[in-house]
């Protein structure tokens, strides 16, 4: 391509100068091992080192996550600085960008390879379902902040871009085999084969099996989990400026899901996903068209004994989104690039009880954006990103309420930026400043018609309105010659108003004698200050070294709602994490330690939440391996080593697991 050859040379020559192809069509390996270090383009479609980059992003490379040892991918988020994971169970695991933390609710984008895999019905995210294997992402990107600009909305806290390997540059298989406590057993199978220089494929198997940590007292815990995922990636080129993908994928789970009301709920689900894209390269730019389908369907059961009754909740959804987008990315001169953007955007949401309609809603969304790459000087760089978000979401009536009732019509046209200026001021470091607006959307659920199932009397709300955010940071990165170590500090202040709340608790009120009432609503003002702060560096024998602190302050003024996400923040925590490999063998150890929070738990002897104090913890894991062969790895890789069990959350309590693994490349 030619536009992406002029890209590699150009940044070659000139830092800040990369004009090229999108986050999922590079050669991830190649541009690694030209630059010595990770590669992204995931936010304005142009390649990035991982230098460039401000201190707001991180990239996890495929070798830390492989040291890392984790079951999971929010087990490897656990150890990046400003990132926040509450263990629930097994597999049930909630992540948050910089607080603002909640069970069941997240303001934080997750996507993979480009696509959405978060769910808008009820604004959260599902890690059981996800259809990839650990070993076979490429990388992990990690972006702190607002940026509804770069990625659209709900990425008002954060984004975490997961990106699995491409068949067409990268043709790695391989097997493996998992087994240890809690009866543990999973495997992954990814065969990947590059048939020619046009067309490439591979296919993705993983799973797992295993009894739930000890309920002890919880209820409705699912004494086993599992998950079961598959993938199929085809990649090909049409001609050597046009190629193309399609992938299918398809999982499922069964788990005991943490809800935001303090218990667990029986859970099933499975998630249908399908993507195509094509890209050229063209006297008109970079374009690229994209489509693609989530299918997210759930089975919900919950037994209640309360108040002298047993109220058993059956509560079955299922959420449809599809998404179409389309974006041209132009090299106006040597010093100015444009990336032009549009999506449409469907999604619906069908509910039932016992069999029962609920009600369901759609809403469609349609989107602008646009972001300009302006190299002011050689070393100075700004980056501004807009996007016009027009959502609406027609009237729908009431299927259990007679006479029927219509839920109100809802039109939102929200603007949205991002701006960075960064200056390269070569030994010094280098200094960039940021300013953004984000905008989170209440869930699909929210602006469903008035309806009831069991004792539950679900309310709408005609005045709910999106939660905005106004961020404004600073960063600095640095190397460290004589430490042979990297530096980098990231510092924000950022203002939520209307904020959301998570989907049932912060809504829900008891009326007597036994009734639940959930009726959703805007909660005021949020502000939050904090950062990061990084140092990472490898010795002469060859050990590589890190330590992180992560600072959320978050001031909750509206005391009225039963989430305060000031008490359900934790504010300090240091991450710190040594590997070193000699020869065939490989040794890793990585500690986290968090200062306390307040959790929540649902009494159903008096149908009220209660606060449940989590205090400080620390969980260290450790991995050792040795390379039996070139293409034969055995592992044994221990989580929270450091105790038995700690309470780390206000359901269940996280046990200590030892795991080995039997890898084989081929």
């Amino acid at each position: 391509m030619l536009l992406l050859a002029s890209a590699m040379m150009s940044a070659v020559v000139i830092d800040t100068k990369a004009s090229g192809a999108q986050a999922q069509t590079i050669d991830y390996d190649t541009f690694e091992t030209m630059f010595g270090e990770p590669v992204t383009s995931s936010a304005t479609g142009k390649p990035q080192r991982e230098s460039e980059l401000s201190a707001d992003t991180q990239i996890i490379t495929s070798d830390q996550i492989s040291r890392m040892g984790a079951n999971t991918v929010p087990g490897i988020l656990r150890m990046v600085a400003g990132v926040d994971v509450r263990r629930y169970g097994m597999i049930d695991e909630n992540v948050s960008v910089r607080g603002n933390d909640a069970a069941g609710g997240s303001h934080t984008l997750v996507l993979l390879n480009g696509r959405q895999v978060y769910q808008d019905g009820y604004n959260f995210m599902d890690w059981g379902v996800l259809p990839a294997a650990i070993g076979d992402i490429r990388q992990i990107e990690v972006v702190r902040g607002p940026n509804s600009a770069l990625y659209g909305f709900n990425a008002s806290g954060g984004v975490i871009n997961i990106v699995t390997r491409d068949p067409l540059y990268e043709s790695r298989s391989f097997v493996s085999v998992k087994g240890g406590s809690q009866n543990y057993f999973g495997g992954s199978l990814v065969i990947s084969h590059k048939f020619s220089d046009g067309f490439a494929a591979k296919l993705t198997v993983d799973g797992m099996r295993s009894k739930e940590f000890s309920p002890r007292e919880a209820i409705n815990v699912t004494p086993t989990v599992m998950t079961f995922k598959t993938a199929l990636d085809l990649r090909g080129k049409i001609t050597p400026n046009i190629d193309w993908l399609f992938s299918a994928s398809a999982s499922k789970e069964r788990q005991a899901l943490w809800l935001d009301f303090g218990s667990y709920v029986h859970t099933a689900p499975t998630m249908r996903s399908l993507m195509t894209r094509i890209d050229a390269d063209t006297s008109w730019g970079l374009l690229e068209l994209k489509a693609y389908s989530n299918r997210y369907s759930t089975e919900n059961d919950l037994a209640v004994t309360a108040v002298g009754e047993n109220f058993p909740i059956n509560f079955d959804y299922t959420t449809t989104t599809t998404v179409i987008q389309a974006s041209d990315i132009i090299a106006l001169n040597n010093a100015n690039d444009i990336r032009l953007g549009a999506e449409y955007r469907n999604t619906s949401l069908a509910a039932k009880s016992s069999g029962q309609l609920l009600g369901s809603q759609i809403e469609n969304l349609a989107a602008a954006s646009a972001t300009w790459t302006w190299r002011i000087a050689p070393r100075l760089t700004m980056t501004t990103a807009f996007r016009l978000d027009a959502l609406t979401i027609p009237t729908r009536s009431s299927r259990t309420i007679y006479p029927r009732v219509k839920s109100d019509s809802f039109q939102y046209i929200e603007p949205t930026f991002n701006t960075k200026l960064r200056y390269d001021a070569v030994d010094a470091g280098i200094f960039g400043i940021t300013v953004a607006r984000g905008v989170q959307l209440p869930p699909l659920f929210d602006f469903s018609p008035s309806t009831m199932f069991g004792p539950v009397n679900f309310k709408s709300n005609s005045s709910l309105v999106p939660a905005t955010t106004i961020n404004v940071g600073a960063d600095y990165s640095r190397r460290l010659p004589k430490l042979n170590a990297n530096f980098t500090l990231a510092l924000f202040a950022q203002r939520t108003n209307n904020m959301l709340g998570t989907p049932f608790a912060t809504n829900f009120t008891f009326v007597p004698p036994a009734q639940i009432l959930v009726s959703p609503h805007n909660y005021g003002r949020v502000d939050d200050i904090g950062g990061e702060a990084k140092l990472d560096g490898k010795t002469h024998v060859g050990l590589h070294w890190s330590i992180s602190y992560a600072m959320a302050s978050v001031r909750d003024l509206d005391q009225s709602s039963p989430i305060n996400f000031q008490r359900q923040t934790p504010v300090n925590s240091v991450i710190g994490g040594v590997d070193y490999t000699r020869n065939k063998f490989e040794i890793s150890a990585h500690a986290r330690w968090q200062s306390h929070y307040q959790d929540v738990q649902a009494n159903f002897k008096t149908l009220n939440l209660e606060n449940v104090m989590v205090r400080n913890f620390v969980t260290i894991n450790a991995r050792i391996a040795w390379n039996l062969s070139k293409h034969f790895v055995i592992s044994l890789n221990g989580n929270q080593l450091n105790a038995p069990s700690i309470r780390t959350t206000g359901g269940i309590r996280t046990q200590r697991q030892i795991i080995g693994v039997l890898k084989a490349d081929f």
